[in-house]
């Protein structure tokens, strides 16, 4: 009777494993935020609880400054805790936030300074960070750079920049400067870019360089 007992309990415990298996998810850092099959459930860590009908859960890591984690979790795993890592995103870490990205901002320039010289200037500060300008044209206060593009591998993006500036009419001489910053999946096409809130730092000097340049004070 004993044994009988016995091969009843350890069935029903092998049907009861068999139902519901948990494992544990734990990521670092821990403000990362966890999500299984589209559904928020928590930050940094995670018990998800697997039934006789699954075979995996699919599951997302997200993390701002970082590069967004989508992997899958196997019932047959034979780990209880399985740990991640998140990794920094370089597209990230290689700017910076900008309001001024893709926006254009004004410099009136300064009262001893004429056209010739403003223009001098506009064009040798584009040059300290551009190999080329694509049309300089001063009879009608027109600069625009080519898009020079960036690869993050890390992150798998590309980051593609060009500066602009017109002239205006603001109560004398002045100019109106872009940077456009635009951001695109690495291995897509040129129409995939979108505007980027972020502005590369080797191109974020541009703006104070115009500023200590030719601004009023």
């Amino acid at each position: 009777m004993y044994k009988q007992l016995f091969i009843i309990l350890t069935f029903f415990f092998a049907l009861f494993a068999a139902e519901a298996q948990t494992k544990k998810i734990v990521v670092q850092p821990q403000e990362t935020k966890i999500y299984i099959d589209g559904n928020y459930v928590g930050d940094g860590m995670y018990n998800v609880r697997f039934t006789r009908q699954d075979d995996f859960f699919a599951v997302k890591l997200e993390l701002p400054g970082y590069v967004t984690k989508n992997v899958k979790v196997f019932k047959q795993d034979t780990r209880k805790t399985i740990s991640y890592t998140m990794v920094e995103d370089d597209s990230v870490i290689g700017s910076s936030t900008s309001s001024l990205s893709n926006k254009y901002f004004t410099v009136v320039v300064r009262d001893d300074l004429d056209e010739d010289s403003a223009w001098k200037i506009l064009n040798q500060v584009i040059l300290n960070y551009f190999d080329e300008i694509q049309t300089s044209d001063k009879s009608s206060g027109f600069i625009n750079t080519p898009w020079v593009v960036d690869t993050f591998p890390v992150s798998e993006t590309k980051v593609r920049t060009r500066v602009q500036i017109k002239q205006v009419t603001n109560n004398g001489l002045a100019y109106q400067i872009r940077i456009s910053s635009e951001i695109s999946p690495l291995n897509s096409k040129d129409y995939n870019y979108k505007a980027w809130d972020r502005v590369l730092k080797q191109y974020e000097p541009i703006i104070n360089e115009m500023q200590q340049r030719l601004a009023k004070n």
